[in-house]
Parts: C-alpha cells; structure tokens; sequence
C-alpha cells in the first residue's frame, strides 16, 4: 500500500487523505475537456451526461476542481462524497 492511499489525516487539516467525490456533469465531454482532469476517471456515458469521479486531497484541490468545471462553462448536476 502506498503512503497516499493510507486513511490519514493531513497535518493541520481534518480533511482525511482518501475522501473521493462523483461529478455529475451535463451532456458528453470531449476528450479535450476531459484533459482538464486529469485526477478524475470517467464512467461510461449512458444517459447523455458524464459521470466523473475520483479522490480529491483537500477542501483546496475540490474548489480548483469546481473553478475548472465553471471556467469551462460545465453544469454540475450532481456532487456527492462516495463513500469510504
């Protein structure tokens, strides 16, 4: 197991290291949209929306997160923390 993957708290922060998010974001992404994330795996597009998901390190790195999906015009129907 490698030392990210461990259930941890991060020095001065209550934020766990291995906390994973699901976004559910309108229409289909192009692969040129899906370059901007890079941390983040996407699910097979079934209802004309893209799912994607993955760990997020800290409360900093989810509103980058949310800022990309803004600056690229996105509509995040859906944000839910997947379970541990």
């Amino acid at each position: 197991m490698r030392l990210e993957e461990l259930d941890v708290v991060r020095p001065g922060s209550s934020w766990p290291g291995n906390i994973r998010y699901t976004f559910l974001i309108s229409g289909v992404l192009s692969d040129r949209v899906l370059a901007a994330f890079p941390e983040l795996d996407v699910s097979n597009v079934t209802t004309g929306d893209t799912t994607l998901y993955g760990r997020v390190d800290s409360p900093t790195d989810l509103r980058g997160m949310l800022a990309r999906f803004d600056a690229l015009g996105l509509t995040i129907i859906e944000m839910r923390r997947l379970p541990d």
